[in-house]
């Protein structure tokens, strides 16, 4: 069992924080490399030819090659973001020359929003078709319903490496293979999944994957884009202005090469390098370590809260499934029952997640759920504090 409390300042005596899924804690180290930067050098980057830009500058770059590491990219094909949602919302904006009228966009139903509305919407621009591919009851992704809806005409297959709400893991290389047998391009949505297990990108099969900083340890207002080179070379900025550009002249531009053409304007110079800081402390920690704490909590948190009478819990049994557990109490809207866990200090995600058609789909009450996610500095005893909390609930509102 780790034993990392010690390493998360926010995470005084009494606190149990069961909201990673939404953003997680930051290390003290990460803090401290941010701070460090704002208090010693906190200068623009690529710009100034003084020791502290010089300073900034290297430590932002050095952190994009720390991030290209832990996924096994190149440096330049890591374009940072505020989020994940701007990263996807980035690379449907590369692709879109590539859709036109007659072309379907496919996209998996149990899609965050931040990996469904930029198709949908880049679909209707575009003319093209949305089409959608669905889950199973039990929340495995419908393989068939996938093969039966992948068409030659298919342009853009998008789908998460994890569930936000079902903590489902696709079997997402299986879903590229098939993808680029239609020549179609394969955007995953790595959000949920990097904090918990390693990636490398190309075994993916996936030609662009957003990532979120802030869910790896990062500071929030991170995220990350990677892209194949190819991709990424004729691709169009989602914003133009100062640092992407090599020169401007009266009638046109010329833009800089990836991944400078993809960050305009002023970056979160702090958060990135307060990022690389994060990538340090998971690969000291090590994937593997991750993997098997999180893997035996989040069993005893299925098994803890599905003996709980009146509680549902929606998705796979956990060896399929990342660390993170959505479930209602019968005859209690969601939203009430983590305000009342609120006020016993045990912290936890409710509503729609930002994924209404999973809801829906499944028919989920309220079309929406209670979320209870996992991270390396869990224990047993938060687990238990959480169910304790629950029952305390269900006689409160006498349920």
């Amino acid at each position: 069992m780790l034993d990392l409390r010690k390493e998360f300042p926010a995470l005084r005596e009494g606190v149990v924080y069961l909201d990673s899924g939404a953003t997680a804690l930051k290390p003290r180290k990460v803090v401290e490399a941010t701070l460090e930067y704002y208090e010693n050098f906190p200068a623009n980057v690529h710009r100034g030819g003084y020791p502290w830009a010089n300073r900034a500058t290297e430590a932002y770059e050095e952190a994009r090659k720390k991030v290209a590491n832990l996924i096994h990219a190149r440096p330049e094909e890591v374009v940072f973001t505020k989020n994940a949602t701007e990263a996807l919302n980035l690379a449907a904006s590369i692709l879109a020359n590539r859709i036109g009228e007659g072309d379907r966009v496919l996209v998996s139903v149990m899609e965050h929003h931040a990996n469904f509305l930029p198709w949908m919407r880049l679909a209707r621009n575009r003319g093209a078709e949305f089409v959608i591919f669905n889950v199973t009851p039990d929340g495995y992704l419908d393989l068939e319903d996938f093969r039966r809806k992948l068409t030659p005409n298919t342009k853009v297959v998008a789908l998460t490496m994890a569930s936000n709400v079902l903590g489902t893991v696709p079997p997402f290389k299986e879903v590229a293979k098939m993808a680029k047998e239609m020549r179609a391009v394969v955007v995953l949505d790595g959000a949920q999944y990097l904090a918990h297990r390693e990636v490398k990108v190309r075994e993916t099969g996936a030609h662009f994957i957003g990532f979120s900083g802030h869910k790896v340890f990062g500071p929030m207002g991170t995220g990350i884009l990677w892209g194949r080179m190819e991709l990424l070379k004729e691709g169009e900025p989602l914003l133009v202005g100062g640092s992407m550009i090599k020169d401007v002249g009266f009638e046109d531009y010329t833009l800089e090469e990836t991944p400078k053409r993809y960050e305009a304007g002023t970056p979160d110079v702090g958060g990135v390098i307060g990022l690389g800081a994060a990538v340090d402390f998971v690969l000291e920690i090590g994937y593997e370590a991750i993997h098997t704490h999180e893997t035996e909590l989040t069993a005893y948190l299925y098994d803890a809260l599905s003996s709980v009478g009146g509680v549902e819990v929606y998705g796979p049994p956990p060896k399929d499934r990342t660390s993170l557990v959505a479930f209602n109490l019968k005859g209690l809207h969601p939203h009430d029952l983590a305000w009342y866990l609120g006020e016993l200090g045990i912290m936890v995600r409710s509503g729609g997640h930002c994924a209404h058609p999973l809801h829906k789909f499944l028919g989920i009450p309220y079309n929406q759920s209670v979320r209870a996610s996992l991270s390396v500095f869990n224990t047993k005893e938060d687990v238990d504090r959480l169910v304790e909390g629950i029952v305390k609930a269900k006689r409160a509102f006498g349920v």
